[in-house]
């Protein structure tokens, strides 16, 4: 099975704020499962860095969804 990286982004903590998020995934193709975290340059708001994996999930993904979609063999997921 070849090795597959994904990345999540945790969910907000008690005292963080929405408008605080600056990290958020984003997608090359429009509808496909996000592949991409894109976070702003702190010395240059105007850029952003765009790092590349083979998922992404964002912040309401749970830690159980994020298991059954990428740590278990595709051919033992349960219905």
């Amino acid at each position: 099975m070849p090795v597959r990286v994904v990345a999540r982004i945790r969910p907000l903590l008690e005292k963080e704020l929405d408008r605080d998020v600056i990290v958020r995934a984003d997608s090359n193709d429009d509808g496909r499962q996000p592949s991409i975290v894109k976070i702003p340059n702190p010395k240059n708001e105007a850029e952003e860095f765009s790092f590349a994996f083979n998922s992404v999930y964002d912040q309401p993904t749970t830690q159980e969804e994020l298991f059954n979609a990428e740590g278990m063999p595709p051919n033992s997921h349960t219905s």
